[in-house]
């Protein structure tokens, strides 16, 4: 009876999760590795909450059929648990090595499957450790990194653009709703840029305002996170400045704004490239490492509250 029941509780939370994302609201998480994580996936959210629930349900309805001692149905939910615990694996991967990020409501799935198939027995325990264990051990083996191809443009990771076209340069900045110091760089945009200045978030955009930017429809925030993860960057906000000659990365807010106040809007100001890094197009991925965090936000946590 208590597998039934902790069933029947991730049935009502994966259920829940599906009806907020139908009704228009944000889903049920501790922190914004979910928003991270679900900017991967081609299917939307709601998709795999349904199927969650689905599954749950499926599996409460077994437990319920079993304590009538049809041992079928006993055998029906082991697997559908082997099943759930390599499904597992495969996302806790996906999670710890392709976007170095942790949902913790995916992480709370997770621990019902988990504790499903501890409630099953001796045997089931066995059976799904070795299981998990296998195909993480897997994944592990293969080099799966959340690189962008060559062929993939950042462009099609590009929310808003601001300035002309061109196809010598172009500047990226890579920022998040949640990271006050990107708010401040965008804020010291100005319309009359004479940059090509292309804005790529690392998750979906609720609201972005800045005069005389154009907007698209269709943006992929996974190749932005992806093209961050290939520079061994984790902190926003970046920019990336391209010419046929090459790039220049640069990181920080006060860099940044600096960069753009000297080359896109006339300023005198010198940019300090101390903290930058240049490189060609073909070695985006042989940078050195850059974890300091310094006027910047870590792209798996908020800083909206900032002292400065």
């Amino acid at each position: 009876m208590i597998r039934a029941i902790v069933a029947l509780l991730g049935s009502i939370l994966t259920g829940l999760q599906a009806v907020f994302l139908v009704i228009g609201r944000e889903g049920l998480c501790l922190n914004e590795g979910c928003k991270i994580v679900d900017s991967f996936p081609k299917l939307p959210p709601l998709y795999f909450n349904i199927a969650g629930c689905i599954y749950f349900l499926t599996l409460f309805w077994c437990f319920l059929k079993g304590r009538k001692g049809s041992e079928y149905w006993h055998q029906f939910a082991k697997l559908l648990l082997l099943a759930g615990i390599a499904s597992e694996a495969v996302l806790l991967f996906f999670q710890y090595s392709i976007v170095s990020a942790f949902c913790s409501y995916c992480l709370i799935v997770f621990s019902f499957i988990l504790l499903l198939n501890i409630l099953s027995g001796l045997r089931q325990i066995f059976s799904s450790t070795v299981i998990f264990t296998a195909v993480f051990a897997i994944l592990l083996s293969l080099e799966l990194k959340a690189v962008p191809s060559s062929d993939i443009s950042l462009h099609a990771g590009s929310y808003a653009q601001i300035g002309e076209e061109s196809e010598h340069s172009s500047l990226y900045l890579f920022f998040s709703e949640a990271c006050a110091h990107c708010e401040k760089v965008i804020a010291t945009i100005k319309e009359d840029s004479s940059c090509n200045i292309r804005f790529n978030p690392i998750d979906h955009i609720d609201h972005f305002s800045l005069p005389g930017s154009r907007q698209f429809s269709e943006y992929d925030p996974g190749i932005n996170l992806g093209f961050l993860k290939s520079l061994n960057i984790k902190e926003i906000p970046v920019l990336v400045a391209t010419d046929q000659e090459g790039a220049v990365v640069l990181k920080g807010e006060s860099r940044i704004t600096a960069y753009l106040d000297e080359h896109c809007f006339g300023g005198d100001a010198e940019v300090d490239y101390s903290g930058s890094s240049q490189t060609t197009s073909s070695d985006y991925g042989q940078l050195p490492d850059q974890n300091q965090l310094e006027e910047g936000c870590s792209v798996e946590e908020d800083c909206e509250d900032l002292g400065t």
